[in-house]
């Protein structure tokens, strides 16, 4: 049996899981954020963890002492950086870095193993056979919301990441200490750019096709990893 503890910063980013699963034969759904295939025996555990490095760093490591994971899979929203991609992309995670934490000696700097290559390649695959316009690459984390052009452009020289988000190395580097697998898919809710204070406002009218890519967004990562489960 494998355990599989998928983490998000936001209730609605991992929110679609029990209707994804439902009527799937499969699937079956043992409580409120349990669920398990009975196939292939896997058990998922889901636990919200809170927006920021801090909150997910706590957050994991609660998380492993519940449900023992054998995959830990941070799910969710964030800034895209790859100039050539688009809102509701999807970042499909291969390192981490976070952008924020400067160290005067290497020693100090954070251990983050990267994601194995078994699982990207896993993970693309679904993503392309269900028509879901992804890229594999590092996610960049800090404890901000990134738009500001200058900072953006630092970020990508610096690091060149394809994803901006909150959570995802701070959550990787816990795996890590702990010496678990650990991947990151994050959706594209805006490009990181001037357009996205408006963007993830909650307060404009949204037109129907607006809708329809918010809920794209928030639902694709949910899709990717529980098909790649089955």
């Amino acid at each position: 049996m494998s355990n599989v503890l998928v983490v998000s910063a936001l209730p609605e980013e991992t929110e679609y899981i029990a209707d994804y699963v439902k009527g799937k034969p499969q699937w079956e759904q043992l409580g409120e954020d349990h669920f398990r295939n009975v196939e292939k025996d896997v058990n998922i555990r889901v636990k919200v963890l809170g927006v920021g490095k801090v909150n997910a760093a706590f957050g994991t490591a609660d998380g492993i002492h519940e449900a023992n994971p054998d995959l830990i899979v941070n799910i969710g929203v964030a800034g895209g950086l790859a100039d050539d991609l688009d809102r509701g992309s999807v970042a499909i995670g291969t390192d981490y870095v976070q952008v924020d934490l400067h160290t005067l000696l290497p020693e100090n700097e954070p251990e983050i193993d990267p994601t194995r290559k078994e699982i990207v390649d896993g993970l693309k695959k679904i993503a392309d056979e269900n028509g879901i316009h992804s890229r594999a690459g590092r996610i960049a984390t800090g404890d901000f919301v990134l738009f500001e052009a200058d900072k953006r452009e630092h970020i990508k020289a610096e690091f060149d990441p394809i994803a901006f988000d909150m959570e995802s190395a701070a959550v990787a580097q816990v795996a890590t200490a702990k010496g678990i697998d650990f991947v990151s898919i994050r959706s594209f809710s805006d490009m990181a750019n001037t357009d996205t204070i408006e963007q993830l406002s909650d307060k404009k009218e949204l037109d129907e096709d607006e809708k329809k890519l918010r809920r794209d967004v928030f639902r694709a990562p949910t899709k990717l990893i529980i098909d790649y489960l089955a």
